[in-house]
């Protein structure tokens, strides 16, 4: 049956089924008026060209953990920042009757306010957004917590377009943050103090991540959003540029306006590719389920007033383009495209979808960019320093465990540590039958800038695994990653790699999907493709990281090879996970002769399991970003 005829019949079983209830209150009553709802909704669908519904799972949104349990903030939030939050402190979410009896029972530390619409899930609808300005509830709420010596701070994540809105509520607070770095000499004005500060959007590791949640990025190109067609002149253009540029491509439409309101209505030629609307837990599954999502902005001039959806997507290592804004630049650098005219769109479009490698690099260096300083943990920094309270960095503390039974090859471990931009470091060498050479340490600090290098001496007689446990008993960091002395690690490898911590549970990340090069034919493979982003059985035994604490509990078995094999089985015998990140930053590089690989495998035998020759030469400029 063809999608409209199907389309009819469902309309006419659900008039029927009205129908049927007719003179019967309570019937009607309890069948309510879902199924037609549904129905009128496909006609509408139907009418205006919009194709079927794609299928997309719902994201797995984790309980925890909590950056900071021991910080208790009471908050009003919109939904999109109640879940960014909340995973940063003790978030007490209060309501407009209650909010005495709440803060009494559990007395926070801060009070959190931004300009919400309808904040904690309805409770403070239109408290601080109306021409009366802020409710009396709310007013209260601020003035007790003054009295009590709790520190208030008031977020306008609508500037600049709303200043007028909140400002009287803006009034009631100690401390003010905007969006628009434009906004704050007025707000200093109008408030008459200066503690006024910037404080933009983010994301949330927790939840904007690139572990994959279904087959993998097989879907094209993505716009989710709402076309305005009587306001936003700037955006409405952005939109004609780049949604015209898609539509040469398998575009897919996430309207948040199903209707025929005609305010928000996109023209004919777009609607055809509306596949429907998405509650946000599904949305991040698309985060990653498309090669390239489209960005327009309604806010063009400011310097840092952007779409949050920027730094969401970024973090979920997805490529961006977009129409353009003064925000993009100072944020992600080059790392979002941005078409301002149809024939750059077309082009740029089409790089993106079609080149793998240049798309994948530059989506890592936007991920990087907003790991590195726009986290809603930094946020919560900003925020806390207000107030006097001094930022705690994570501890991400990390031993590089390195068993070696080549003395040929410690110059090379030397590099691939020196070349790391993890600072927070330490090399434990673990010397397998051979002594290192004299004055080894102060060299590699003078000339590598080595700081912190241990050598553990080790029998020759030992084995791999019992190397390996020597080394972790002198490992000092709280995760420990086994590097191997003739692989190539580039210098994002330790970084990227510990961060998969803050956004996966895996007792163990590494990379399965990896670069192999052959000596033999100088041929460059890849390895497990299909890997990247996603919770695996193994990973490669030269890139194994987990924390300290998890090898006490399992050690590596005193055994000479499968060494790595054994651990990852014991790891999930116990419960844990073992996650696989991107390709990049490493290669296993492999000897024209296997004498001296722990895995004995020829070169066609490698090639023919699950690998992907793609280039003869050297791999080294190829796997670095």
């Amino acid at each position: 049956m063809n999608p409209r005829d199907e389309l009819a019949r469902q309309v006419t079983r659900a008039r029927r089924a009205w129908q049927r209830t007719e003179g019967d209150p309570a019937a009607r009553k309890e069948m309510g008026r879902t199924a037609v709802r549904r129905a009128r909704k496909k006609v509408t669908a139907w009418r205006h060209g919009v194709r079927t519904t794609v299928a997309l799972p719902a994201a797995e949104i984790p309980d925890g953990p909590v950056e900071r349990p021991d910080l208790r903030v009471a908050v009003i939030l919109d939904p999109f920042s109640e879940m960014a939050f909340r995973y940063e402190w003790d978030q007490v979410l209060i309501t407009p009757y209650g909010w005495r009896a709440e803060l009494e029972a559990r007395r926070p530390a801060l009070l959190f306010v931004e300009s919400a619409w309808q904040g904690n899930r309805g409770a403070w609808r239109l408290a601080m957004s109306t021409e009366r300005g802020p409710s009396a509830e709310l007013v209260e709420l601020v003035a007790w917590c003054r009295e009590q010596g709790i520190p208030t701070v008031f977020w306008n994540k609508e500037d600049p377009p709303n200043y007028d809105r909140f400002i009287e509520t803006a009034r009631l607070f100690d401390q003010v943050f905007t969006v628009d770095a434009d906004k704050i000499p007025t707000y200093v004005a109008d408030l008459g103090h200066e503690k006024v500060g910037l404080l933009p959007f983010a994301a949330q590791p927790r939840i904007h991540n690139p572990v994959q949640r279904g087959p993998g990025r097989v879907r094209e190109v993505a716009f989710a959003g709402t076309y305005f067609a009587d306001k936003h002149p700037e955006r409405r253009e952005q939109m004609d540029v780049l949604l015209g540029a898609a539509l040469e491509h398998d575009l897919e439409i996430w309207s948040r306006q199903q209707g025929d309101d005609p305010r928000y209505r996109f023209p004919a030629r777009f609607a055809r590719r509306i596949v429907g609307s998405l509650p946000y837990e599904q949305m991040l599954s698309a985060y990653t389920a498309y090669k390239v999502f489209l960005n327009v902005n309604s806010v063009t001039e400011s310097p840092t007033m952007g779409a949050r959806r920027l730094f969401e997507l970024s973090a979920a290592q997805t490529a961006i383009l977009s129409g353009p804004a003064a925000s993009i630049e100072p944020f992600f650098g080059d790392t979002i495209t941005v078409a301002t005219e149809p024939e750059a769109a077309r082009r740029d479009l089409k790089v993106l979808l079609e080149q793998d490698a240049y798309r994948d690099r530059l989506a890592l260096r936007a991920h990087r960019r907003v790991f590195d300083e726009h986290l809603y943990r930094h946020r919560v920094d900003t925020v806390l320093a207000s107030t006097g309270v001094a930022a705690r960095e994570p501890d991400r503390s990390l031993s590089a465990v390195v068993a070696t039974m080549r003395p040929h090859e410690l110059e090379r471990v030397a590099a691939n540590l020196a070349r790391q931009r993890h600072t927070d470091r330490e090399l434990v060498l673990v010397t397998h039958g051979f002594e290192a050479p004299a004055g080894l340490v102060e060299r590699w600090r003078d000339e590598h800038g080595l700081e912190a290098v241990t050598v553990v001496p080790a029998e020759g007689g030992l084995t791999l695994g019992a190397c390996m446990n020597l080394g972790v008993a002198a490992a000092s960091g709280r995760y420990v990653t086994k590097m191997d002395d003739d692989n190539y690690y580039g210098p994002g490898y330790l970084q990227d790699l510990v961060r998969a911590f803050d956004y996966t549970d895996a007792a163990v990340v590494g990379k399965w999907a990896h670069h192999v090069h052959l000596a033999a034919t100088d041929a460059t493979v890849l390895r497990f493709a299909h890997a990247e982003h996603r919770y695996t059985r193994l990973v490669q035994g030269g890139t194994i990281m987990t924390a300290r604490d998890t090898l006490a509990d399992i050690p590596f078995r005193d055994m000479p090879r499968a060494v790595d094999t054994t651990f990852l089985e014991a790891v999930h015998e116990a419960g844990g996970r073992v996650y696989s990140a991107d390709r990049f930053e490493y290669v296993s590089r492999r000897a024209a002769s296997t004498e001296g690989h722990t895995w004995g495998i020829g070169d066609l035998e490698l090639l023919s399991r699950s690998s992907q020759l793609l280039f003869y030469g050297d791999p080294t400029a190829h796997v670095t970003v």
